[in-house]
């Protein structure tokens, strides 16, 4: 396994945790991605296919999901539990374990009731900010995204272990997406399935006008 590769895999998400993220649209990642190199180490680069599933009952875009994310030979399914969060910015409890057999696993959630919900390819470039201690105290995971059929999106995200941190977690995001140039009317509240599901039952909409 490259260096790279090592620092792009992220553990499995222990119990309990709670991500704090936000997403912005983003122009030029090139000169997007000097500034972020200025403070941040890269980690490398890796491809994400997303496979969303719901409840086969139900029609429409659901928000009541689950994800199975394969990247290289790994694969891992994570559900989110929504709780509090600031505007504009998520904070979701996480959970996650992971599969020997993604394929598989796509017929195991088709004979129990599931249906894919979107499927979702992101190239991402990942870096890595340690803030300073006074400013904030975690590690800052920050992505710059090209997702296939939407565009380009900055993600700035870090993860906590109690509630009453995400307020100031939520605070700092916002202050590191300014410090970036990126001004807070570029926050992007909705979820990327939300938004390629819409642009995939727009062409159908057109038919009936």
């Amino acid at each position: 396994m490259k260096q790279s590769e090592r620092a792009l895999k992220r553990p499995v998400l222990s119990k309990g945790t709670i991500e704090v993220e936000l997403k912005a649209w983003a122009g030029n990642l090139k000169s997007l991605c000097k500034k972020i190199e200025k403070i941040a180490q890269f980690q490398g680069e890796i491809v994400q296919r997303d496979t969303y599933f719901t409840f086969a009952s139900t029609k429409g875009y659901q928000k009541q999901r689950f994800r199975l994310r394969e990247i290289g030979n790994r694969s891992i399914v994570t559900v989110k539990i929504e709780g509090k969060s600031c505007p504009g910015v998520e904070a979701n409890e996480e959970h996650e374990f992971e599969v020997s057999d993604p394929q598989e696993f796509k017929v195991f959630c088709r004979e129990f009731g599931f249906r894919v919900l979107i499927e979702k390819t992101k190239k991402v470039s990942k870096y890595l900010y340690k803030p300073p201690v006074k400013q904030f105290p975690l590690p800052v995971t920050i992505e710059l995204n090209r997702v296939q059929g939407l565009g380009n999106f900055i993600e700035i995200e870090t993860l906590v272990r109690r509630k009453n941190q995400i307020s100031r977690a939520s605070l700092f995001l916002k202050s590191l997406l300014h410090k970036l140039g990126i001004p807070e009317s570029k926050i992007e509240q909705r979820a990327y399935t939300e938004l390629l599901y819409a642009k995939k039952i727009e062409p159908s909409m057109k038919k009936y006008k």
